[in-house]
């Protein structure tokens, strides 16, 4: 009789300890796939800011502004 009671709380409180398991790997894996999307998404962003500082630094958007404000300012204009 005794022997039953005990393979019968073992046993629930092996199932109910592989439940718990599985749940917290569940949520690990989760905050994984999170992190890692997250990761991707840190990693596009430098990737277009690089990409954007390369452009405004190009000889070319230098003289795009460059008329820009010759246009404004006109050619001979100084600061001092």
């Amino acid at each position: 009789m005794k022997l039953m009671k005990i393979l019968k709380i073992s046993a629930y409180t092996t199932i109910i300890a592989a439940g718990i398991f599985m749940i917290v790997k569940g949520c690990m894996e989760k905050r994984k796939k999170d992190t890692k999307e997250k990761m991707i998404l840190i990693a596009k962003q430098l990737n277009t800011d690089i990409k954007n500082t390369e452009r405004k630094t190009s000889p070319k958007y230098h003289k795009k502004n460059q008329e820009k404000y010759d246009e404004m300012w006109g050619k001979e204009s100084s600061c001092n």
